[in-house]
């Protein structure tokens, strides 16, 4: 058995956090269309 009596509260506390966030929008980023620019001269 664990020494640490609180581990397994920070194991579900940990759990939950990852339960509850909410999820990374996986979806590309959409950066704005730009005509490519002409190189100085």
């Amino acid at each position: 058995m664990s020494t640490d009596p609180y581990a397994v509260l920070r194991a579900l506390l940990r759990a939950e956090a990852q339960r509850g966030a909410p999820k990374p929008d996986t979806r590309e980023p959409q950066q704005q269309q730009r005509p490519p620019q002409e190189p100085e001269r």
